[in-house]
Protein backbone atom coordinates (compact mmCIF):
# COMPACT_ATOMS: atom_id res chain seq x y z
CA UNK A 1 0.00 0.00 0.00
CA UNK A 2 1.37 3.42 -1.02
CA UNK A 3 2.45 6.12 2.27
CA UNK A 4 1.43 9.43 2.42
CA UNK A 5 3.56 11.28 5.08
CA UNK A 6 2.45 14.37 6.21
CA UNK A 7 4.91 16.45 8.63
CA UNK A 8 4.03 18.94 10.95
CA UNK A 9 6.17 21.23 12.81
CA UNK A 10 6.69 25.34 12.91
CA UNK A 11 9.51 26.89 10.63
CA UNK A 12 13.13 25.51 11.09
CA UNK A 13 11.89 22.38 13.38
CA UNK A 14 13.81 20.39 11.12
CA UNK A 15 10.75 18.98 8.57
CA UNK A 16 12.54 18.93 5.47
CA UNK A 17 16.08 17.70 6.74
CA UNK A 18 14.38 14.63 8.52
CA UNK A 19 12.88 14.27 4.33
CA UNK A 20 15.67 14.41 3.11
CA UNK A 21 17.63 11.78 6.08
CA UNK A 22 14.59 9.43 6.31
CA UNK A 23 12.07 9.59 3.61
CA UNK A 24 14.40 10.61 0.74
CA UNK A 25 12.27 7.85 -1.76
CA UNK A 26 9.14 9.77 -1.15
CA UNK A 27 8.10 12.40 -3.65
CA UNK A 28 8.99 15.56 -1.51
CA UNK A 29 6.00 17.86 -1.97
CA UNK A 30 6.64 20.95 -0.70
CA UNK A 31 5.22 24.92 -0.77
CA UNK A 32 8.27 26.60 -0.44
CA UNK A 33 9.75 25.31 -3.80
CA UNK A 34 5.97 24.67 -5.77
CA UNK A 35 5.03 28.52 -4.25
CA UNK A 36 1.31 27.86 -5.42
CA UNK A 37 -1.42 25.43 -3.68
CA UNK A 38 -2.21 24.86 -7.64
CA UNK A 39 0.90 23.07 -8.27
CA UNK A 40 1.25 21.70 -4.77
CA UNK A 41 -2.25 19.94 -6.02
CA UNK A 42 -0.91 19.18 -9.74
CA UNK A 43 2.10 17.13 -8.20
CA UNK A 44 0.06 15.27 -4.94
CA UNK A 45 -2.79 14.30 -7.93
CA UNK A 46 0.61 12.87 -9.76
CA UNK A 47 1.69 11.02 -7.09
CA UNK A 48 -1.34 9.80 -5.98
CA UNK A 49 -2.29 8.65 -9.84
CA UNK A 50 1.15 6.58 -10.14
CA UNK A 51 0.19 5.28 -6.55
CA UNK A 52 3.87 6.85 -5.37
CA UNK A 53 5.19 7.48 -1.70
CA UNK A 54 4.97 11.31 -1.16
CA UNK A 55 5.75 13.66 1.57
CA UNK A 56 3.97 16.21 2.70
CA UNK A 57 6.39 19.04 3.90
CA UNK A 58 5.20 21.99 4.82
CA UNK A 59 4.18 23.15 8.31
CA UNK A 60 0.78 21.44 8.61
CA UNK A 61 0.00 23.45 11.93
CA UNK A 62 -3.63 22.67 12.09
CA UNK A 63 -6.01 19.75 11.94
CA UNK A 64 -7.33 22.00 9.29
CA UNK A 65 -4.31 21.90 7.42
CA UNK A 66 -3.77 18.33 7.31
CA UNK A 67 -7.47 16.92 7.04
CA UNK A 68 -7.37 17.66 3.41
CA UNK A 69 -4.20 16.34 2.77
CA UNK A 70 -5.59 12.72 4.78
CA UNK A 71 -8.65 12.72 3.04
CA UNK A 72 -7.12 12.66 0.09
CA UNK A 73 -4.87 9.79 0.93
CA UNK A 74 -7.62 7.89 2.26
CA UNK A 75 -9.60 8.20 -0.80
CA UNK A 76 -6.85 6.82 -3.02
CA UNK A 77 -5.78 3.81 -0.70
CA UNK A 78 -2.88 5.16 1.11
CA UNK A 79 -1.53 4.67 4.37
CA UNK A 80 -1.45 7.87 6.12
CA UNK A 81 1.40 8.31 8.30
CA UNK A 82 2.12 11.49 10.53
CA UNK A 83 5.56 12.96 11.80
CA UNK A 84 5.25 16.01 14.18
CA UNK A 85 8.75 17.70 14.60
CA UNK A 86 9.66 18.68 18.39
CA UNK A 87 8.53 22.58 17.47
CA UNK A 88 10.49 24.78 20.54
CA UNK A 89 10.53 28.26 19.50
CA UNK A 90 13.82 29.24 20.84
CA UNK A 91 15.65 26.08 19.18
CA UNK A 92 13.73 27.11 15.73
CA UNK A 93 14.55 30.62 15.78
CA UNK A 94 18.38 29.58 16.75
CA UNK A 95 18.46 27.07 13.59
CA UNK A 96 16.67 29.58 11.31
CA UNK A 97 19.44 31.95 12.23
CA UNK A 98 21.91 29.50 10.61
CA UNK A 99 19.66 30.08 7.69
CA UNK A 100 20.83 31.87 4.57
CA UNK A 101 18.57 33.75 1.65
CA UNK A 102 15.42 32.80 0.99
CA UNK A 103 14.98 30.05 3.54
CA UNK A 104 15.81 32.46 6.66
CA UNK A 105 11.91 33.31 7.71
CA UNK A 106 10.90 36.07 10.17
CA UNK A 107 11.12 35.18 13.96
CA UNK A 108 7.76 36.77 13.78
CA UNK A 109 6.57 34.44 11.40
CA UNK A 110 7.71 31.68 13.38
CA UNK A 111 6.12 32.54 16.81
CA UNK A 112 2.91 33.00 14.77
CA UNK A 113 3.04 29.43 13.75
CA UNK A 114 3.64 28.41 17.09
CA UNK A 115 0.98 30.12 18.34
CA UNK A 116 -1.85 28.11 16.27
CA UNK A 117 0.24 24.91 16.32
CA UNK A 118 -2.39 22.19 17.01
CA UNK A 119 -1.16 18.11 18.09
CA UNK A 120 -2.16 15.50 15.03
CA UNK A 121 -3.88 12.42 16.54
CA UNK A 122 -5.16 9.22 15.85
CA UNK A 123 -8.58 10.68 15.36
CA UNK A 124 -7.14 12.80 11.97
CA UNK A 125 -7.09 9.48 10.51
CA UNK A 126 -3.17 8.98 10.90
CA UNK A 127 -2.38 5.13 10.57
CA UNK A 128 0.83 5.91 12.28
CA UNK A 129 2.15 8.65 14.14
CA UNK A 130 5.34 9.93 15.40
CA UNK A 131 7.04 12.15 17.32
CA UNK A 132 10.38 13.54 16.32
CA UNK A 133 13.31 15.22 18.31
CA UNK A 134 16.49 16.48 17.11
CA UNK A 135 18.98 15.91 19.50
CA UNK A 136 23.00 17.03 19.50
CA UNK A 137 23.62 13.11 19.52
CA UNK A 138 21.15 12.62 16.13
CA UNK A 139 17.07 12.63 15.81
CA UNK A 140 15.14 10.68 17.58
CA UNK A 141 11.92 9.04 16.88
CA UNK A 142 9.39 7.72 19.07
CA UNK A 143 6.11 6.14 18.32
CA UNK A 144 3.59 9.09 19.43
CA UNK A 145 1.68 8.21 22.85
CA UNK A 146 -2.08 10.06 23.18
Amino acid sequence: MPVMAVMTGIQASGKSAFCKNYLSAYDRINLDTLHTRNKENTAIDAALQAKRDMVIDNTNPTLEDRKKYIAKAKENGYTVIGYFMQSRIQDCIARNELREGKEKVPAKAIAATSKKLEMPSYGEGFDELYFVRITDTGTVVEKWQE
